[in-house]
């Protein structure tokens, strides 16, 4: 008997099922298995890490420059106090603490000397509240000063400004007067101010 040949379909057909051809097919299928295995277990916590170690930078940055910024304004703050720390120091005898106006006692006599009027009293007192007014500054307390003068008329209104001039910045309120003149021509008023004072006696320290 005559062998037939195999034909073109048959020999695709052993050639498909050959066992190199299986073992083609296992080997691609294992190597995408594992990529794919080191994607997930590997690749992707390492771009997390970088990720997050980028988080972490920026906001290290954002820090070092807030800590920059907060270094520039003490410094310049402190360069500040160096200028005005002459002023600092002579503010504790404008605004005394615990009621210790000598300061302001002094320059009474001489504003009052100068402007031809004869000093009579000086008193001071806890500060009668007014209504009307509010004073916005947290540490400063009012408190009444009361100066009563001898001397003329004409003169009165340069004595007012020259108080209100004053480094302590008293407030003139009122102004009263005696009816009565002496032979020389001088009259007695009484004059109220608004002066201030620290109410914290550890306010300086």
């Amino acid at each position: 008997m005559e062998k037939k040949g195999l034909n073109t379909t048959e020999y695709i057909k052993i050639i498909k099922e050959s066992p190199e051809k299986k073992k083609g097919y296992a080997f691609a299928i294992v190597t995408v298995v594992v990529a794919i295995a080191l994607v997930v277990l590997a690749i992707r916590p390492t771009i997390l890490t970088i990720s997050r170690i980028n988080k972490e930078i920026k906001e290290k940055e954002r820090i070092d420059t807030a800590l920059t910024q907060k270094i520039s304004t003490l410094t310049e703050l402190d360069k500040q106090y160096t200028e005005q720390k002459a002023n600092f120091t002579s503010l504790k005898l404008i605004y005394p603490a615990n009621a210790n106006f000598s300061l302001l006692l002094a320059n009474i006599e001489s504003v009052v000397s100068r402007n031809g009027y004869a000093l009579g009293s000086v008193g001071f007192d806890k500060y009668d509240k007014n209504e009307n007014y509010k004073i916005s500054a947290k540490y400063l307390v009012p408190w009444s000063l009361r100066v009563t003068v001898k001397g003329r008329v004409v003169n009165l209104i340069n004595l007012l400004k020259d108080f209100e001039g004053m480094p302590m910045y008293p407030v003139v309120e009122s102004v009263s007067y005696s009816s009565q003149v002496d032979k020389a021509g001088l009259t007695t008023f009484g004059i109220n101010m608004r002066i201030y004072q620290i109410e914290n006696s550890n306010f300086y320290e």
